[in-house]
């Protein structure tokens, strides 16, 4: 038996937001299970816990910057002259994280989706994480956009994956202040009307992080077992 819960993500009341089906511990679980439960489910999405050990790769090869700069209709300058790196980072997904210098460049951003597929298949992930750390709220620490065409989502108004390896990248580079326990909150989706707020935690330890942990508002509307 399976314990699972069913939550509605980004709502704070019963029956709205997304429903998503969650199994917290899908250890030892085959691929063709893991089809036939999310079938089972019926629903848009079915989150499997798994441990995925924590990637962070340096992309900086100055041909693979400028095209990423390109398939975002940017600057070569204003990713550079951030003074940060730009990173394949992964906590299950991986993606291309790109520091862009402003705000106002970040939502400037009309992305080219056939060169974003063919730039991210060169670095070996799925899509592409901007973010600056100028914000539209005062409590956010990074604001962002994920652009991934590759797997049929241009744009993303919330991303988990990419928020975690977002807070492992921040705390990596020491661009937030860091403790045993770090924590982020990234605002996404504003530039396409569906705004939201993402929470991340880090926990680290001897200056290595241990364990990412990435969360929102959401209700709880099932709990239950799955028999197979």
């Amino acid at each position: 038996m399976l314990k699972f819960y069913q939550a509605d993500v980004f709502a704070g009341q019963p029956f709205g937001g997304n429903p998503v089906a969650v199994f917290p511990d899908a250890q030892g679980l085959t691929d063709f299970q893991l089809q036939q439960i999310a079938r089972e489910m019926n629903l848009s999405e079915t989150v499997f816990v798994l441990p995925k050990p924590l990637f962070l790769g340096s992309v900086d090869a100055p041909e693979d910057l400028f095209d990423i700069a390109k398939a975002l209709g940017l600057s070569i300058h204003q990713i550079v002259d951030t003074k940060k790196p730009v990173m394949v980072a992964s906590t299950g997904l991986p993606v291309v994280i790109v520091p862009v210098r402003t705000l106002t460049a970040v939502r400037s951003i009309v992305p080219d989706a056939a060169a974003i597929v063919e730039v991210c298949e060169r670095v070996g992930t799925n899509g592409i994480l901007v973010f600056t750390t100028m914000t539209v709220e005062d409590h956010s620490t990074v604001h962002t956009r994920m652009f991934a065409p590759a797997i049929g989502i241009l744009e993303d108004p919330a991303t988990g994956s990419a928020s975690g390896a977002m807070g492992a990248y921040l705390v990596h580079n020491g661009l937030v202040e860091v403790g045993p326990l770090t924590e982020i909150v990234v605002e996404q989706g504003y530039e396409i009307g569906r705004p939201a707020r993402i929470l991340v935690q880090i926990e680290s330890d001897d200056d290595a992080i241990q364990e990412v942990k990435v969360g929102g508002q959401c209700v709880m509307v099932v709990r239950g077992t799955l028999t197979f």
